[in-house]
């Protein structure tokens, strides 16, 4: 008897179950929306999947959409809304009029087929397909100069995870961080990214770096940059760090910018790199921690205060 209910339960509880795909959420949404429906468009019979045709990546979530469309550094193909969605009406209303004024199509379709779009992420009833947000290559850019300010840059060395990149560039975006830099293994802003960031990601200046070494090499004798590197082997603890002792290290304290380094919680800082920085800066732990290291993003949140709350003082 116990049999045969333990088989009714098994069948019932997977029957239909879809087999959710292995998915790389750092790569366009096209790839992986060509990769489902011709890997496992046997498991299923709907085909609401496979009529969507996605030209570029699929951007989902409120406000990762609205400041993507306000800031227009994006081209778009197609605006995805739900049929049945009242809720967060205001914003949904101002995402629909943006798109009027950019001429973007509007598709009133299913929540069935908006989750398939942002794979099962919280798209909050819109998903938006663009082109990628572009990136240039920070070593072909000249640095900015403003006697009345410091601008701040955050170089990310192999930041994996979209989720930990969303979640620097929303604390990036607060603290008035002038440009991200993405070096060489850090994953690419993606919606995933963009959603992590709460939009933040679609307002900040994003730019890559294929030799970390030799741009940090140009700059190195210039008087007025100088190099912060956040490492757990950092001699100077973060709490004394002065701005007032940074800018006394410039010729006639005129310190134009700050770079600073961060590195993911396993690898952290190439020791190559970390050598070429003036200040290698740790975050003391408490004595009894068993934890020798901060999330990336925790970590980034931390410096970015630290420096510029004695910048705006």
């Amino acid at each position: 008897m116990y049999t045969r209910m333990f088989h009714k339960c098994f069948v019932r509880y997977f029957h239909k179950k879809t087999p959710l795909p292995e998915l790389d959420f750092t790569k366009p949404v096209s790839d992986r929306l060509k990769k489902v429906s011709q890997k496992h468009q046997s498991y299923t019979n709907d085909q609401s999947l496979l009529k969507t045709s996605v030209h570029g990546q699929c951007l989902f979530g409120l406000y990762p959409i609205e400041l993507a469309l306000k800031s227009a550094r994006r081209q778009f193909y197609q605006l995805y809304l739900s049929k049945t969605s009242q809720e967060n009406r205001p914003i949904i209303e101002n995402i629909q009029q943006l798109a009027k004024q950019l001429s973007i199509p509007i598709q009133y379709t299913d929540t069935h087929t908006l989750d398939r779009l942002s794979f099962d992420r919280p798209h909050q009833g819109v998903c938006l397909d663009c082109s990628p947000l572009p990136i240039e290559n920070i070593e072909q850019i000249e640095m900015k100069i403003d006697s009345n300010r410091i601008f701040i840059d955050l170089c990310l060395v192999k930041i994996h995870d979209p989720m930990n990149l969303g979640a620097i560039l929303r604390t990036a975006h607060f603290f008035g961080i002038d440009r991200i830099i993405l070096t060489r293994g850090t994953c690419q802003p993606s919606p995933v990214a963009s959603k992590a960031s709460s939009g933040a990601m679609e307002l900040m200046s994003i730019y890559s770096c294929n030799d970390l070494q030799t741009y940090l090499n140009n700059f190195k004798e210039q008087q007025n940059v100088a190099f912060i590197c956040g490492t757990h082997k950092g001699n100077l603890p973060l709490r004394t760090l002065r701005l007032d002792e940074i800018k006394n290290r410039c010729i006639d304290s005129n310190l134009q910018r700050i770079i600073v380094l961060i590195g993911n919680e396993h690898e952290g800082i190439p020791e190559e790199i970390s050598e070429l920085c003036h200040y290698n800066v740790c975050i003391r732990a408490n004595k009894t921690s068993e934890i020798s290291s901060l999330n990336a993003s925790v970590a980034s949140a931390l410096f970015l205060y630290h420096i510029s709350a004695q910048i705006n003082e």
